[in-house]
């Protein structure tokens, strides 16, 4: 039998529960030393890269708006692609003082590094203000009368 059940690119210890930020969040279960891999960007196994406006619709087509507003909710963009995270970070919440981000001293590949030591327990948050933006999922956006993730970061500072 196949699994469709998506791989995960979480690579510490961690649990989903409910956030103050913003209905569920994603919680460290042991302490994370700074400069730790928390979760890594693996394309068809943590993430699907959608490098069109096209493709992009093309997943969204068959969803109800309510579906669709959702997953364009759970998406960023990083370079030249929407990115959908199809494991448990695509509720990763946004801090515009982030304890995770892309650590720029430790050479490894694209992925959420801990910024600081974090806590067991502690939420891990993201600052979306630091995404890059593509102004055709912008548009989309609109379009589906939602938030995109960079908006939302740029809007909440």
């Amino acid at each position: 039998m196949i699994s469709t059940t998506p791989k995960t690119g979480f690579r510490v210890p961690y649990e989903v529960r409910s956030s103050t930020i913003a209905g569920r969040g994603v919680f460290a279960t042991e302490p994370v030393k700074r400069g730790t891999l928390v979760w890594a960007y693996v394309v068809n196994e943590s993430v699907i890269e959608h490098h069109t406006e096209a493709e992009l619709r093309k997943h969204l087509a068959p969803l109800s708006n309510d579906e669709a507003r959702d997953k364009l909710e759970h998406i960023y963009v990083w370079g030249d692609a929407g990115v959908e995270i199809i494991d448990d970070a695509k509720i990763w919440n946004h801090s515009p003082n982030p304890n995770t981000g892309n650590h720029p001293d430790t050479g490894e590949s694209l992925g959420s590094y801990a910024l600081r030591d974090i806590a067991a327990g502690e939420e891990f948050t993201d600052d979306y203000g630091n995404h890059h933006e593509l102004p055709w999922f912008e548009a989309l956006c609109k379009e589906y009368q939602c938030t995109s993730c960079t908006d939302l970061g740029k809007r909440i500072r």
